[in-house]
C-alpha cells in the first residue's frame, strides 16, 4: 500500500476524527496539519501551519482533507484543485449553491478526485436499509419521513454555526443537510419543494432553529423533513414506507453516543394477519454499536486517489443536488 501524502486543514473535532480514521486505514501519510489555533496542533507531529495557503504550497502533498469553517471551504477546495491536489472536504459543499457550482467548474476535466463527507450514507443502518430498498424486498418505496434534532447548548447563540458569515445558514445547513442527502439517496431527485424555515425559540439568532419541508419527485415519491435545534435532546428517525412494508431507522452511533442505539426495524404488510395481529405485525430488528462510517469514507477516498476507483458517495453531483435543495428550502 503506497501512502498518500496528505495535509489536514482544520484540526478541530472533525480534523481529529479524520486524522484517526486515516491512521487506522494505514494508507495515508499525514505530513502536514493546519489550524489558526496553535493549541489544536500541539498533540500532533509533522509540519504545522497557521496559513492554509502556505500549507498547501509548501508541504508537497498529494491530497488534502478540508475541515475548515464553511466560509473557507470553497476557497480552500478550489485552490487545492487548481494546484493539482486531490480533495476530501467536510460538508457542507460551501455556503450556497453558487459556491458548489464554482467547485464543479474547477474539478471539471481536472482528472483529480473531489469527495465530500456525507458520512451518514456509510452508517450500518443506512447500508442495510439501502439494500432492502434496492432489492425491493418490501416492494417499491413510495414515501419517507425524516426527523433530525439537536438539544441546543448553554451558549448556542454564540456558536460559529449560527454566524451566517461563517456558516451560511443554521440548523438546516449544519445538520439537516445530512437528512436531505439521505432522503435524496433513497427517493431520487426532488423536483418540488414546499417549506417553512423559522426561528421558533432562539429569536436572537440570525439563522434558523427549525426547518420543515415537503419534497416530491417526478415519479410521485413524497418525503418530509424536520430539522430542529429545539428538540431538547438528540434525535434521529427515518421512516421509509414501501408498497409491501416499512423500514424504520432510529438512533445513530456518533462520537457523543447521545443519539441512542442505532437500529433498523422492518416489517411486512400483513393485512391477513399471518404473522401477527392487524396493526402489529412481526418485526425484524438489527442493532449496531459501532460507527464505521469514517473508515469507509477514508477507504473510498484512498481507492479513488491511489487506484482510480470512482467516488461512489459524496460526489460533486451529490453536492450540487443537496445544495440545490437547501437553496429551495430557504427560499420557500
Amino acid at each position: 500500500m503506497t501512502p498518500v501524502r496528505t495535509a489536514i486543514i482544520g484540526m478541530g473535532k472533525m480534523g481529529g476524527i479524520r486524522y484517526d480514521a486515516m491512521k487506522r486505514h494505514g494508507g495515508y501519510d499525514v505530513i502536514a496539519i493546519c489550524d489558526i489555533n496553535q493549541d489544536s496542533l500541539d498533540k500532533y507531529t509533522g509540519l504545522k501551519y497557521s496559513s492554509w495557503r502556505e500549507c498547501l504550497l509548501s508541504s508537497n502533498v498529494e491530497a488534502v482533507i478540508v475541515c475548515a469553517y464553511n466560509r473557507d471551504i470553497t476557497e480552500v477546495v478550489c485552490h487545492a484543485l487548481e494546484n493539482g491536489i486531490h480533495v476530501f472536504s467536510e460538508k457542507p459543499p460551501g455556503r450556497s449553491l453558487n459556491e458548489a457550482r464554482r467547485m464543479k467548474e474547477v474539478i471539471r476535466d481536472s482528472g483529480l478526485v473531489l469527495k465530500f463527507g456525507f458520512n451518514h450514507r456509510y452508517h450500518n443502518s443506512i447500508i442495510e436499509a439501502k439494500t432492502l430498498i434496492d432489492y425491493k424486498l418490501l416492494g417499491d418505496l413510495v414515501c419517507a419521513r425524516g426527523v433530525y434534532g439537536k438539544a441546543g447548548t448553554p451558549e448556542f447563540e454564540k456558536e460559529w454555526r449560527n454566524d451566517p458569515v461563517l456558516s451560511g445558514g443554521g440548523i438546516l445547513l449544519d445538520q439537516g443537510i445530512h437528512m436531505l442527502d439521505l432522503l435524496s439517496y433513497f427517493c431520487g431527485d426532488f423536483t418540488h419543494v414546499y417549506s417553512s424555515v423559522n426561528r421558533l425559540v432562539w429569536q436572537e439568532l440570525e439563522t434558523e432553529d427549525s426547518a420543515f419541508a415537503i419534497l416530491k419527485t417526478n415519479d410521485g415519491k413524497v418525503a418530509s423533513l424536520h430539522s430542529s435545534a429545539i428538540q431538547w435532546k438528540h434525535k434521529f428517525d427515518l421512516d421509509l414506507l414501501c408498497t409491501n412494508g416499512c423500514i424504520s431507522l432510529n438512533g445513530l452511533i456518533t462520537s457523543t453516543r447521545s443519539y441512542g442505539e442505532e437500529r433498523i426495524t422492518y416489517h411486512q404488510k400483513d393485512l391477513m394477519q399471518r404473522t401477527g395481529k392487524l396493526g402489529n405485525p412481526v418485526e425484524h430488528t438489527m442493532c449496531f454499536d459501532e460507527d464505521n462510517s469514517w473508515d469507509y469514507e477514508m477507504s473510498e477516498f484512498y481507492d479513488a486517489v491511489r487506484i482510480g476507483e470512482p467516488v461512489k458517495n459524496g460526489t460533486i453531483d451529490n453536492a450540487l443536488s443537496v445544495m440545490s435543495l437547501i437553496e429551495q428550502v430557504y427560499k420557500e
